[in-house]
Order: C-alpha cells, then structure tokens, then sequence
C-alpha cells in the first residue's frame, strides 16, 4: 500500500465543533467499526487505448476506449474485482482505498494507492496489412514501448522484439488494418475466500448477489465455485449472519 492522505486528530477537539451532547456522541463514536471504502478509476493521460480492461473485465463495467476517450469505468456496475488494475499494461488504473475510524480517542483517516501485480502480456503474433495502411501515425502515438515508427504518409516499421501484445495499435487503427493476437497471463488471486457453514443460515441472499453466479446452493447451505470466484467481495458485504470471510493473502 501507498499511503496518499493520512489525517489524525484527537476526538475531543471534533466534539468540540458539534453542537449537542458530546459525552453521548463520544460514547456512540468509540462503538462506531471502521468505514472502508473501495475506488477505481483510469488515470486518463495514461490510458493507451488497447481495451484490454475493457475486453476483460467480467460484469461489463468499464466502457470501451476510443481515440479521443479512455477507458472508464461504470462505478454503478463495478464491483471492484481489481481484474481490470491486473490487466492494464501500463498500470493506468488504480486501486484507491479509504478507511476512517476511532482508535484511543484519535479519528483516522486514510487513503491508500493499492499496489496490484500484473499479469502477464506476452505477442503471439502480429499482422500489418501495408496495403490498406494510410501511414497515419496513430498506431505509433498510442503504442506504450515506441515499438512502432511512422514516416506520416511514407513508411511504417514494426520492431516486434520491443512490442508487448496489448492490441492498442489496433484498437486505434481507422483502417482496420492491424491484427494483434496475445496471451494473457491467468488473474492472480491476491485474496481468498470461505464460507463458515456453522454461521450460514441458509437465506442465499449471496447467491442472489453474486454476479457471476459463482455461489450454489449445497443442502441448506452454499457453497463457492473458488475456479470461478472473481473475489469481488459482495457475497460478504450481504452475508446477514457474517458467515463469508475474504482476506488478502
């Protein structure tokens, strides 16, 4: 984690500024469990069009790039699995957590730039089709290793040793005359995931939540696809009985 805001300041002098009864206040604030709260967003002047976010993420929130529009993501859909931050070839989409709580009398508020690993982005092959190709340039402007140099309206020359497979090039392409194919390394679990059978209760509200229906009922309990699991969390956060943990590894 990065820590980017760090706030501390001692409960009494933010009573002081409240109106009403403060030792009441105090009393209810020291009961009060930690807030946190999850963002992801695309760093704009980083985003190089490849739409690999897009093409990956499971639930259809990020909306697809195009040449004057990065990526974004559809905050109303997210349910922020993190797969699109561990595609993203040049680390433009970030992960930014906050949390706020009472700890001996002092409020703290943090915010926190998640560090993801990245899965790994290999060329499996590679077509330019020159006839088409009108020497435009927007295929260089956009390629994140300078792998490809253009002569505007002249020449264009591919060095492949330098390219990554992230299909920007041909996502920009107007004349459609770029073919990428590439392995995409598998998703890497960062967390982990289990149901405590002695607390489920058997209201499948999670299976209702799931959105990839990863959940399925197992008797009068549940039980989780772990192969299909994308670690959202939401099954947790809608657990009535606290019975699905999720941890970070």
């Amino acid at each position: 984690m990065i820590v980017l805001i760090e706030i501390k300041k001692p409960l009494n002098e933010i009573l002081a500024k409240i109106d009403g009864d403060k030792e009441c206040i105090s009393r209810v604030a020291q009961k009060i469990t930690p807030i946190t709260y999850k963002l992801i967003y695309v760093n704009e002047t980083k985003c190089v069009r490849c739409n690999l976010c897009y093409k990956e993420c499971p639930v259809d929130a990020i909306e697809k790039a195009k040449i004057k529009k990065p990526a974004k993501i559809i905050h109303d859909k997210c349910v922020k699995c993190e797969i699109c931050a561990q595609t993203c070839p040049v680390g433009a989409i970030y992960v930014i957590e906050g949390k706020a709580e009472i700890n001996n009398d002092e409020v703290n508020y943090e915010i926190k730039n998640k560090v993801i690993p990245h899965r790994k982005i290999r060329l499996k092959n590679y077509e330019l089709d020159e006839s088409k190709c009108i020497k435009c340039g927007i295929c260089a402007r956009y390629c994140p290793t300078d792998a490809i140099k253009v002569v505007i309206r002249k020449s264009i020359d591919v060095n492949l040793d330098s390219c990554m497979g992230c299909g920007a090039c041909a996502e920009v392409c107007p004349k459609k005359c770029i073919r990428v194919e590439s392995d995409i390394g598998e998703v890497i679990k960062t967390r982990d995931i289990e149901v405590n059978k002695d607390l489920c209760v058997g209201c499948f509200v999670c299976i209702e939540e799931c959105p990839i229906n990863a959940i399925e009922q197992e008797g009068d309990k549940v039980k989780i696809n772990k192969d299909k699991c994308i670690l959202c969390g939401r099954c947790a956060d809608v657990c009535p009985a606290n019975a699905i943990d999720m941890w970070e590894k």
